[in-house]
């Protein structure tokens, strides 16, 4: 997945290019910077240097960055789950038709999508299959899966990846002088670099409870734990939100433990997983991510990925 800085480069080619479409889905997990890319983003259509890449400094880089821009349209979710109103959905859809005030064109930047409902959901589709001419949409959200798929189908989906972990180490190091440079290890690389997400799970009490528990997997499965895990799960991941953060924490570590091992035969912390191991796991845990959100049940869907798990690792049930 492309970081922040490459991101921007296929941003600015598209746009430069004049080939960007008209909705934008930006996903990424929380810290990794979808905001800033998304208002980064109306800069670099709404800069006066026209070269795809936002100067910063000309009126319109400015407008947008201090939110004053008349033709860039913030709304974002309230935090929570259908936080994202079908009213505020409504007062798009009659917005969305307004001329523009400065520029050749309207912007709305809708974040963090994934808190709507069904229903709003349904209701900003049918603006963004038939937009007027002028307007445009640069969205967020963090799991494209937590969307009805209509709305992923009618918008070019961008993943935002998180810096290296070496870097997000360095840093974890710097902020966390008092903490053990194992466990600043084991946060960088199970958070993928991600140093927001890995600050605040370091700052938070229990925040590195399933984060360890993802990372502990594959060894817990490799001795025939697969009734621990499938507990432990019970116990800390009861919900469609916790038990998805536990398979993207699993995501990340799995895949960085079969790079590291494959470079210098060793993980960063840990079991060792082989490179056909990461991918069987990573085939499971995207179709566990992707039925999650489908209304399937939690408990047994753990119990289907535990006993899924346990085969790719050498544990039993």
């Amino acid at each position: 997945m492309p970081e922040a800085r490459e991101l921007r480069e296929i941003f600015a080619s598209a746009v430069k290019e004049k080939r960007l479409p008209h909705a934008v889905l930006i996903e990424g997990e929380k810290g990794t910077g979808r905001t800033e890319l998304a208002l980064w983003l109306c800069q670099a259509l709404f800069c006066e240097k026209k070269d795809g890449f936002p100067c910063g400094n000309c009126v319109p880089c400015k407008k947008i960055a201090s939110g004053n821009h008349p033709d860039v349209e913030v709304v974002r979710g309230g935090g929570g789950a259908r936080s994202f109103h079908i009213e505020e959905v409504r007062d798009i859809r009659e917005s969305v038709w307004l001329s523009p005030s400065e520029a050749e064109e309207r912007i709305f930047v809708l974040l963090e999508i994934g808190e709507m409902g069904v229903e709003a959901q349904n209701a900003l589709l049918k603006t963004l299959e038939e937009p007027p001419r002028h307007a445009r949409f640069v969205m967020t959200c963090e799991n494209r899966f937590a969307l009805c798929e209509t709305i992923v189908s009618r918008s070019s989906v961008y993943t935002l990846d998180a810096p290296a972990p070496a870097e997000c180490e360095a840093l974890l190091r710097e902020r966390f002088p008092a903490e053990k440079p194992e466990d600043l290890a084991l946060a960088a690389a199970v958070f993928g670099g991600n140093f927001g997400a890995a600050s605040e799970a370091l700052s938070t009490p229990d925040g590195m409870l399933l984060p360890r528990l993802a990372a502990d997997t594959p060894s817990m499965l490799s001795a025939g734990g697969a009734y621990d895990l499938l507990a432990e799960l019970s116990a800390s991941a009861k919900t469609r939100e916790t038990f998805d953060l536990y398979l993207r924490r699993l995501s990340e570590w799995v895949g960085r433990a079969a790079i590291s091992g494959a470079k210098d035969g060793r993980p960063p912390v840990g079991q060792k997983v082989t490179p056909a191991e990461a991918l069987r796991a990573e085939e499971l845990i995207s179709r566990a991510r992707e039925d999650l959100w489908q209304n399937c049940g939690v408990d047994l869907l753990q119990s289907w990925f535990c006993a899924g798990m346990a085969q790719i690792f050498g544990g039993n049930l």
